[in-house]
């Protein structure tokens, strides 16, 4: 039994001054602690990073403004997280097992608990959470290694983690 990470949106879009959902001081804060506890992932743990990738044409984000478009630096990992990826999925879709081989790679591993850390709380953090759940798995969440766009959200987000889906949130 494997030990198994998903760290959501590790990319320029939220965390480069440059990206299109740049999450400003909180990603700035977000990048000391996730660059912290990545040096410390005891190293029988796969990592998994999700990383969202949209086409142009994709009519799924109406409500928000194209950004990690396919081409461009958006999709990029950033460079202080790239020594500690195993394995890079890409998704269109706030769960990071939507259309992805990352419930394939999960079947194979066993894990028992699946940590999930990153951007956003939300949405990304929150729906791959929900998935996972209903495969099954114990799931938790560090909050300290996870943020939102705005902290109603990310409270919201934390409280229906913790309330509703039973994801151990520390």
């Amino acid at each position: 039994m494997n030990n198994v990470l998903i760290a959501c949106g590790l990319q320029r879009a939220y965390f480069h001054s440059t990206g299109t959902r740049y999450l400003g001081e909180r990603a700035e804060v977000l990048k000391v602690r996730l660059v912290e506890y990545l040096k410390s992932v005891p190293k029988d743990t796969v990592i998994f990073y999700v990383r969202e990738v949209h086409q142009t044409n994709d009519t799924f984000f109406l409500n928000s403004k194209s950004y990690a478009l396919v081409g461009t630096p958006d999709i990029e990992i950033l460079e202080i997280f790239k020594p500690y990826a195993k394995f890079i999925v890409n998704t269109t879709r706030y769960s990071a097992l939507y259309r992805t081989p990352l419930e394939s790679e999960l079947s194979k591993l066993s894990p028992k608990t699946v940590t999930v850390i990153g951007v956003e709380t939300h949405t990304n953090v929150l729906f791959t959470a929900e998935e996972l759940r209903n495969m099954g798995y114990e799931v938790a969440v560090p909050e300290p290694l996870t943020c939102s766009e705005d902290d109603y959200l990310h409270t919201a987000a934390i409280n229906l983690l913790s309330n509703t889906l039973s994801v151990r949130v520390t």
